[in-house]
């Protein structure tokens, strides 16, 4: 069995716990039995090189960002290694608003360095980009990554909730429910919205919303070549699968 959750956020995301840190992260993943995950904050990916260094050796760990679109609908993007990931940021960073954040309406926002050392965010993460939903699609695309619309059952920044339906383009590799009994009762009842593939992930802004192994679906069932060829789950194996399903 593969474990996985490829939708966590860390502090820097404002609606996240101030102790989601890269560290407390990867210590809970590894705690819970996780195979992979990814961290994905809210329109930055300044966390993440802390996180890929303390995930080293540990844990299989994927670059990630959740970007909101200029139509106001989350969509994550997954990447095979940090050189692509930088890419994807540069590309978001130049699509954000110029808007300064405002703890105290929209929650604290911190860059979190290998020693513990904090940063304080000063661009409103939790506002919509520039970039439009197929903009989102293919410059993850085109940076080597892919990605998948977030959190179909909630009544805000889903693209169900947005647009009412799942677009014909950009074609989805994947979607997302959340793994909790909000998500679960409503692929349940709605069924599920598409024939693609399903993620089950966390979405969590705490540390005691991280899946477990225990409430984990296996990634394995999904595809036979999530594996390297030394038989290791590594964030490149699984892009590269990823990349080779139907959809951008």
């Amino acid at each position: 069995m593969i474990a996985y959750d490829l939708h966590i956020h860390s502090c820097l995301s404002p609606a996240a716990s101030d102790d989601m840190t890269p560290k407390n992260i990867i210590d809970k993943a590894v705690e819970n039995g996780l195979d992979i995950i990814a961290v994905a904050d809210s329109n930055s990916m300044k966390n993440l090189a802390t996180t890929a260094q303390l995930a080293e050796g540990r844990i299989a760990f994927v670059p990630a960002i959740e970007v909101e679109s200029s139509e106001e609908v989350h969509v994550v993007c997954l990447f095979p290694d940090m050189i692509a990931a930088t890419r994807m940021q540069r590309i978001v960073a130049m699509n954000l608003h110029n808007k300064k954040n405002k703890p105290k309406k929209f929650g604290n926002q911190f860059i979190v360095d290998e020693d513990g050392d904090i940063e304080v965010e000063e661009q409103l993460l939790r506002f919509p980009t520039k970039m439009t939903i197929e903009e989102i699609f293919y410059a993850a695309k085109q940076m080597g990554g892919a990605a998948f619309y977030a959190h179909l059952e909630q009544k805000a920044y889903s693209v169900l909730s947005v647009l009412g339906t799942i677009p014909a383009r950009p074609e989805p590799k994947a979607v997302e429910y959340t793994n909790n009994e909000a998500g679960r009762k409503f692929l349940e009842k709605k069924g599920p919205a598409t024939d693609k593939l399903i993620f089950f992930n966390s979405d969590a802004n705490t540390l005691s919303e991280i899946n477990t192994r225990d409430t984990s679906a296996d990634l394995e069932e999904l595809g036979a070549d999530i594996r390297d060829e030394d038989g290791k789950v590594t964030a490149k194996a699984f892009i590269k699968w990823l990349r080779q399903q139907p959809g951008v």
